[in-house]
């Protein structure tokens, strides 16, 4: 399958989930299996792994947010997403298997839901481009070797100097799991703080809670300003 596809699908999934659900966990990339995997997953504030988004095979529910029933087998999500034209529907599936509700109404994003949504929506314009862009954590985060603190940090002075502040609740006290990179042919272009900070190539930095309100809370505008630059 597309791997381009898979990309973008996983983080419109993630995105669209913690749009639902804002605070009830953060997501971060590891790859479980000696580094074979590269997964998605959904950590609770306990620091619990919930559930993986396997980018390269199916969406695993270790443990529902509810407490409630058991869990299901792994769901082949990336067919179900490639074969629907409704992937709402594929999200509220995974809400059902999560034990998380359907919400009436979305609240109000919150700036790490507005780094999320940043990502997603920014790689929705490259499923069909070669070579392709993706977006990786500040810390990898594998159970093999070569995991720690990815080096793209070098390339952004602000985030360099960010990664060095704690915040209480960082995921193992590491803050570089805050962090999530833009790549293109493995060179960041742009750099994300689920605290709401981004920087882009040119060494600019962008509060997004404050620009999203600024061009009317539309995502395509806010991202226009901070990398319009980067598209072909």
């Amino acid at each position: 399958m597309n791997r381009a596809f898979i990309e973008v699908a996983s983080w419109w999934l993630v995105s669209e989930l913690h749009r639902r659900h804002p605070g009830r966990f953060r997501i971060i990339e590891t790859h479980p299996g000696g580094g074979m995997y590269d997964c998605l997953s959904l950590v609770d504030s306990r620091d619990i792994n919930m559930a993986d988004f396997n980018r390269e095979g199916s969406f695993h529910v270790h443990r529902r947010f509810d407490d409630d029933g058991e869990t299901t087998k792994p769901l082949p999500i990336w067919q179900e997403m490639a074969g629907t034209w409704q992937p709402v529907s594929v999200l509220d599936r995974v809400c059902d298997m999560l034990g998380l509700s359907i919400p009436a109404h979305r609240p109000t994003s919150t700036p790490t839901t507005l780094i999320y949504r940043f990502i997603a929506t920014f790689l929705s314009h490259s499923v069909l481009d070669a070579p392709n862009w993706e977006c990786r954590n500040g810390m990898e985060d594998t159970s093999g070797y070569g995991g720690g603190v990815i080096t793209a940090f070098e390339q952004f002075p602000g985030a360099a100097a960010r990664l060095q502040v704690s915040l209480p609740n960082d995921l193992l006290h590491q803050p570089a799991y805050r962090f999530w990179f833009l790549m293109r042919q493995d060179k960041a272009q742009g750099c994300l703080e689920t605290t709401g900070t981004v920087w882009n190539d040119r060494g600019e930095s962008y509060q997004l809670g404050a620009l999203y309100q600024e061009v009317g809370r539309r995502i395509w505008p806010m991202i226009w300003r901070v990398g319009g630059h980067l598209f072909p």
